[in-house]
Order: C-alpha cells, then sequence, then structure tokens
C-alpha cells in the first residue's frame, strides 16, 4: 500500500532505490527538485494513511519510495474489505490530482512561476499516472486486487495483480530502450522497471502467506453480517489450498466435492472447510481426504 505518515510507533523506512535517485538528482544540482519530490511523496502519503486510519486501520510500518510507499497495514481479523481497499489505495493518486489542479490554479493566479508549476504539474501527474498501473505493490495493483477478488477469490486476485507487475515492467523497461535509441535516455523509467519487477518476485513469494493471514481471519472473523452465497464445484482429488485461492471476500463459500463422473459426492459449508485447511497439513491435502463422515446436508 502507498501510505504514510509519521505516526507514534510506527517505523519509518526509505527505500534504497529513493536513495539512490535522490543522489542522482543531487549530484545534478537538482536540490529543490528534489525537495518538491519529497513534499509531493509525503503528501501522498498522508492522503492514504488519513483514510485507512479512518477506517480504523493501523499502520504497522511505512516504506517511502520514490513514487509512493509501501505500507503494513493491521485491523481487526477478516477486516480486510474491498471497498475499503479501493478507497485506500486511490487516495495517494486523488491526492496528486488536487494537487495538480492546485498547482494550475496558483499559475493562473500568477502565485507561482511558469516553470515551477509546469515542473510541479508534471511530478504530480507522473506519480499518479505510475501509480494506477494495475501492479502490486503500486496502487492500481491494489485497485486491481480488490476489484477483481470477488470474482476469481482472494488469492487468485493477487497473483494476476503480480502477474500484471511484470509485464507492466517489461511495458517499462521498452519505453526507456526507446528512449536511448532516439538518443534520450530515461534512466528513471529503468530504474523503477527494475524496482517493480524485482518487487513482484517477491511479492509472488508472499502472495500464498498473505492469502493464508486472510483466510484465518476470515475463520476467526464474527459471521453476524449477511453475505452472498458463493458456490465452488472442485473435484476431489483437488487440495484444500488451492480450493481456498478462489475464497472471496464478503461472501459465504460452500463447496460441492465432485467424484470422476461430475457427481455430487458431498457438500462442505465455509467454516467447516477453513477448520480443515488449518489443521495440520491440511493445505496440501485433497479435500476428498474428508476425515470422518462427510457433511450431508439432506438431514
Amino acid at each position: 500500500m502507498a501510505a504514510g505518515a509519521a505516526g507514534k510507533g510506527m517505523p519509518i523506512r526509505v527505500h534504497p532505490l529513493f536513495l539512490f535517485l535522490v543522489a542522482l538528482a543531487v549530484a545534478a544540482g537538482l536540490v529543490w527538485e528534489v525537495i518538491v519530490v519529497f513534499c509531493v511523496v509525503v503528501i501522498h502519503e498522508l492522503a492514504h494513511i488519513a483514510v485507512a486510519r479512518a477506517f480504523g486501520y493501523r499502520i504497522r510500518e511505512l516504506t517511502l519510495l520514490p513514487f509512493g510507499g509501501v505500507a503494513i497495514i493491521e485491523g481487526e481479523p477478516g477486516a480486510w474489505s474491498p471497498g475499503r481497499e479501493v478507497w485506500i489505495a486511490a487516495a495517494g493518486p486523488l491526492a496528486n490530482g488536487i494537487l495538480t489542479g492546485v498547482a494550475l490554479v496558483l499559475y493562473s493566479a500568477q502565485i507561482w512561476s511558469e516553470g515551477f508549476a509546469a515542473f510541479f504539474v508534471r511530478v504530480n501527474l507522473t506519480m499518479m499516472l505510475f501509480n494506477l498501473l494495475p501492479a502490486l505493490p503500486l496502487d492500481g495493483g491494489r485497485i486491481w486486487r480488490a476489484v477483481s477478488s470477488r470474482t476469481f477469490g482472494y488469492g487468485r486476485a493477487g497473483e494476476l495483480a503480480v502477474n500484471s507487475a511484470f509485464w507492466c515492467s517489461g511495458a517499462l523497461a521498452t519505453l526507456g530502450a526507446g528512449t536511448a535509441i532516439w538518443g534520450a535516455p530515461h534512466v528513471g523509467m529503468w530504474a523503477l522497471a527494475g524496482f517493480l519487477a524485482i518487487s513482484a518476485r517477491q511479492i509472488r513469494r508472499e502472495i500464498p502467506y498473505e492469502a493464508a493471514r486472510w483466510l484465518y481471519g476470515l475463520k476467526k472473523a464474527p459471521k453476524s453480517e449477511p453475505r452472498a452465497v458463493r458456490p465452488l464445484a472442485v473435484h476431489r482429488y483437488m487440495r484444500a489450498g488451492e480450493i481456498a485461492r478462489y475464497f472471496a471476500p464478503e461472501a459465504f463459500h460452500l463447496i460441492a466435492v465432485l467424484d470422476d463422473e461430475g457427481k455430487i459426492i458431498f457438500i462442505i459449508e465455509e467454516q467447516e472447510f477453513l477448520e480443515f485447511l488449518f489443521a495440520p497439513g491440511g493445505f496440501g491435502k485433497a479435500i476428498g481426504e474428508w476425515p470422518g463422515e462427510p457433511p450431508n446436508l439432506s438431514s
């Protein structure tokens, strides 16, 4: 999540890529430009964290990046909501859009010079558009995961957003190569492409564990709110961990276990499945290994 603001008990880290780009800019004599970029990043982060805290989330850690930040947020078990996630993720780019409007107003009022206003607008538009790429860990990737999680499931949606990050990284690297061919190499574009690819590799390894934490929160969360029923038909040899990838937020799951002929052997409701999933070795067990007598909903 791109979010951030100084908060009591919340460690704030600076990513090495941020320091690298700052060092390059300072070496080129762009001190004021660095200050402007840093201020824009902080405002971008403040927007994220303000919305997250308004929803009752806690920010455990924040890492500052050239285009925003990545924060670890905490909430009550099962508190993750696609709607809230969209609002939190969109807050940063929205702040950049507002800052762009403010810059245009100040330029029109002849308070800011044309050069400074143009640079300020360029920084905000670049940050906004880059963050809206549908790639984790960017804001656009989080929005894409939140929106698609109801259709594909939380775990699967995260995987799709990570795969999209590799495609976006490749596109940025290609554009960077194009700028070099045209005689005006854009080092920052290559740096961001590399960062996106490296981050995507790391997140791809973390996705199963993040999904497991969400599933455990779902298991422990109160079930008082009405939820739409989400039926899943799976083969008896399908592993429980694979089935869990298709669990969606704000839904009640019924799993129909099928035999080789596609006929229903038995049906498992959500809580029973989660108990089976988090039993020792549950993620690797085939759902057909259901212990004891299978659930019978006809009685």
